[in-house]
């Protein structure tokens, strides 16, 4: 690996970049979260396709791409054993769903090989399945390599900067998706799952886990995103949710019948409204209003406990004080309470009618008002745990929500960790109206406010959606937008 100057150039500037090692090795770990939560949703999604092919009632997107790319040229005396290989990838794929996602992952596979193969990583008679699940120890360093061949400005071997007449750079997404076909296969293909990449403690020189999950290529991937963002690109983040969709949520959820929750849920029941009753989904309905309207990460607001919780009035008008004794943002206390108001005009954002209908279903569940509010669910029922230690756990989470949002027809993908977080964010911006200070002080970000990339990054994304079409920026006739709940208006400076 040694002629590899560029890559070795560009971790050595991440080391750089990095004078605290405890920063540097949150950042790698928060990397291995996102990719781990990436394809456990992916996987998640292809198990409930396969039971049913209507689970999300969306069309998958053209794979085709104007970043992908051929690849590096084979040898012509390889065509047989890579025609080989595609028949050997298309048999081991012949149970998955979202046709156009995993013909990607197998083409971006194909071309990987073939990257390895011109480079000469590897010959010809070892692209086969045995050598690639025997793990070489470069196999990360070979994964950072082919990613960086694609997506960096500067030559993989000299270590010079690209020639920008001669050069089609990929975009941060694309170098995601060039990851993401590495995880699915050592993942799903090759059975091995969400394991860091570590070296066996009894054999010396033996690797476990995932290629994808090792911290060469974390460190690359952070290394080239920051680069993308310093040269103008907006990289992909966790779509955002946003109000419309937590209305359609609210609706569906609220709307369901709860005579039918008495029949008792069967393992079976995976899809639509079978997948549970109505009280579960009063609790999530209220777990997605909280996380968004206090800017929480879901696994924070999964912690709450009844003893965080306050129900009281302000001159009148009922709120919902919380108290919380963690964020991650406050390592060491000090976390100013949320003081929830009433949103008529809004049910589906209102936080206080949310607490207040999931505290009178834990009265006629006779669960007590202490522990954990948000917990997990007894085996065949709708209803919840009596247990105050049974914490609903983080998979359970993702697994109702992206069944909850398949309900409505929203393909889940992508949406993870930090969607109501984000989306929390661009509402309180857009919809109520918040300067920038004010939330980041309501979202723990105020000591930050010198350095508002974090804050930034929340606001937009290409992956969100937008409100109006470009050419409509300055057009003094476009249509008006929704009317303003206070005074009716419906100009777009309301």
């Amino acid at each position: 690996m040694d002629k590899l100057v560029g890559l070795t150039q560009r971790l050595q500037e991440l080391d750089t970049e990095h004078e605290d090692e405890e920063l540097h090795r949150a950042e790698v770990a928060d990397d291995f979260e996102c990719e781990i939560e990436s394809m456990e949703a992916a996987d998640d999604i292809e198990d409930e396709l396969q039971k049913d092919a209507s689970y999300i009632h969306t069309s998958e997107p053209s794979s085709t791409s104007s970043d992908s790319d051929p690849g590096p040229a084979a040898p012509k005396k390889q065509k047989l054993v890579l025609a080989d290989l595609a028949k050997n990838i298309e048999k081991a794929s012949e149970h998955v769903i979202v046709p156009g996602t995993l013909n990607e992952y197998r083409n971006l596979w194909k071309t990987f090989t073939l990257f390895c193969i011109a480079f000469g990583f590897i010959e010809a008679s070892q692209n086969n399945d045995a050598f690639w699940t025997s793990l070489p120890a470069v196999l990360p360093t070979w994964i950072a390599a082919w990613i960086m061949s694609k997506a960096d400005d500067i030559d993989l071997i000299t270590g010079e900067e690209k020639e920008l007449a001669n050069t089609d750079r990929v975009t941060y997404a694309r170098a995601q998706k060039m990851r993401a076909s590495i995880s699915h296969k050592f993942g799903r293909e090759y059975k091995r799952g969400t394991q860091l990449w570590t070296e066996s403690p009894i054999a010396p020189g033996v690797f476990m886990g995932n290629p994808s999950l090792s911290v060469v290529v974390s460190e690359y991937m952070i290394s080239l995103r920051r680069r993308k963002v310093r040269t103008g690109e907006v990289v992909t983040s966790a779509r955002a949710m946003d109000q419309a969709t937590m209305k359609r949520l609210w609706t569906f959820n609220l709307s369901y019948p709860r005579e039918a929750e008495t029949r008792p849920l069967k393992r079976g029941d995976q899809h639509s409204a079978k997948w549970a009753g109505y009280k579960t989904r009063q609790m999530l309905q209220l777990l997605y209003i909280t996380s968004m309207t206090c800017l929480l990460r879901f696994e924070e607001a999964l912690r709450i406990m009844w003893s965080d919780v306050e129900f009281t009035e302000r001159n009148g008008c009922p709120v919902v004080v919380l108290s919380l004794p963690f964020r991650k943002t406050h390592q060491v206390g000090d976390i100013q309470p949320f003081v929830l108001y009433p949103d008529d005009d809004r049910p589906w954002m209102c936080p206080v009618t949310a607490w207040a209908r999931w505290w009178e279903i834990c009265q006629e569940m006779h669960v007590e008002q202490y522990g954990f509010v948000f917990r997990s669910r007894r085996n065949g029922s709708d209803e919840v745990s009596v247990l105050a230690e049974s914490q609903m756990s983080s998979q359970t989470f993702l697994k109702c929500f992206r069944n909850n949002m398949a309900d409505i027809g929203i393909d889940p993908r992508p949406y993870g960790t930090h969607s109501f977080r984000r989306g929390g964010c661009q509402y309180l911006h857009t919809e109520l109206r918040w300067p920038m200070q004010q939330i980041c002080d309501w979202g723990g970000w105020a000591e930050d406010f010198d350095n508002p990339t974090t804050i930034f990054r929340y606001l937009l994304s290409w992956v969100d959606k937008g409100s109006m079409h470009r050419e409509d920026y300055m057009n003094p006739n476009r249509p008006g937008a929704d009317p303003c709940t206070r005074c009716n208006r419906t100009c777009h400076c309301a």
